[in-house]
């Protein structure tokens, strides 16, 4: 979704069909939206700024989205696809799940560490553009209990252990990989992957095991 993969499209006689045209502006307006998003805040971002970054008008703006808080959550769901999508196809080690629990927490940091901007706009811009996309937020990261609670099965303890640790672990996640991204340290997401690797591992596999996953090079 960089802007240079989003141009504007040729003068004249392109040759493309409506639908075409249609979808490249509203891809347009999306990446435009996350450019201003990542240099302004959603909260001072203006239709104008993203119409500007998108080279299109504020009709063709308004063709494609109600307002700014619709044309953030197309930006977010477009996103949180890809994510999805790479954590799905993570390579791990192994079949076991906590080694593919890894697999998959690597290739999300590693995505969000070489698109800091996109990473603004899911983990710190999400949280504060009002209740709607506050609550999209939230429920994306609910989404991923059920990959946790696959964890319960690794040894009879995790069976037993309180309805909410999926949730404050999922919690603790966000607001380590959130306070990077607030501080401007996206670009160094991938070192916490020890850190995030014993987060997610620890309740299930214990401790010791999560550390021995999670830091080989120390085991």
């Amino acid at each position: 979704m960089a802007e240079e993969e989003l141009g504007p499209l040729p003068a004249g006689r392109h040759g493309f069909t409506r639908e075409q045209v249609a979808h490249n502006q509203r891809e347009r307006l999306i990446a435009g939206l996350a450019t201003a998003v990542a240099e302004k805040g959603y909260r001072a971002v203006t239709i104008t700024d993203i119409t500007k970054q998108a080279r299109v008008s504020r009709r063709v703006f308004y063709e494609n989205f109600e307002g700014k808080e619709e044309c953030f959550l197309a930006a977010f769901e477009v996103v949180v696809g890809h994510i999805q999508e790479l954590a799905a196809e993570a390579d791990a080690p192994s079949d076991e799940w906590p080694e593919q629990a890894v697999a998959a927490a690597a290739a999300v940091l590693r995505f969000f560490a070489e698109e800091p901007d996109l990473a603004r706009l899911c983990l710190v811009e999400s949280q504060a553009a009002g209740p709607v996309v506050a609550a999209r937020f939230h429920e994306t990261v609910r989404g991923v209990v059920p990959y946790l609670e696959q964890g319960r099965g690794e040894r009879p303890e995790a069976e037993n252990l309180p309805p909410t640790t999926e949730d404050s672990t999922l919690g603790a996640l966000v607001l380590l990989a959130s306070r990077k991204v607030a501080a401007g340290e996206a670009d160094q997401l991938e070192e916490v992957l020890p850190d995030f690797a014993e987060f997610i591992l620890a309740p299930y596999i214990g401790a010791e095991a999560a550390t021995r996953i999670a830091r080989p090079q120390a085991a």
